[in-house]
């Protein structure tokens, strides 16, 4: 089995929603929801004032350039649509304006990788595999203190003993094992 390796998916998560929003939500529509946009010709696509809420613009100087980026001459600010909606539409965290755009634009978020599944699978494995073997450390111990002190148990017999020791084992780790311990 192929273990899971961070180093290749370090991508994943954010970035990858992000990339999926980008190319679904042009800029200029939601620019144009902040500000009035003018189409250019040349590099620029678009102009108009800036949209920023502290930034009062009173000579365009807010552009968007292909492929779907933004930049304000003026406050010297920039970036994609994400940055745009969330510059502009008052979220306290980048997440909520890539969240709001995906709503607005029905765009479907990536998924984790099948091989994530896996390896949280395996993890889950080797947790409950570790938590019986502490089970099994405890429930001996318990036996040891708590059934093995009793004067019933002072058997001078090596023989009977031992046999006395394997059938209060046998009970012991039958109710241990009934709840759940």
């Amino acid at each position: 089995m192929e273990l899971y390796d961070p180093a290749t998916e370090s991508t994943y998560g954010f970035r990858k929603c992000c990339e999926a929003v980008k190319a679904a939500a042009p800029v200029e529509s939601v620019a144009r929801r902040y500000t009035e946009l003018r189409p250019l010709g040349g590099r620029a696509w678009f102009d108009g004032r800036c949209p920023l809420p502290d930034h009062d613009d009173h000579d365009p100087s807010f552009y968007i350039y292909p492929p779907g980026r933004w930049h304000c001459y003026g406050c010297d600010r920039g970036g994609d649509v994400i940055d745009l909606e969330f510059f502009c539409g008052g979220y306290a965290e980048k997440w909520a304006a890539m969240v709001a755009l995906k709503e607005e634009f029905g765009v479907t978020l990536p998924g984790r990788p099948e091989r994530w599944y896996g390896w949280q699978q395996t993890k889950c494995e080797i947790r409950n595999a570790a938590e019986e073997a502490r089970k099994a450390v405890r429930r001996e111990r318990a036996f040891k203190v708590l059934v093995l002190t009793g004067p019933e148990f002072e058997i001078d017999d090596p023989e009977e003993r031992r046999a006395a020791i394997e059938r209060a084992w046998k009970v012991w780790e039958s109710e241990m094992r009934r709840i759940g311990l």
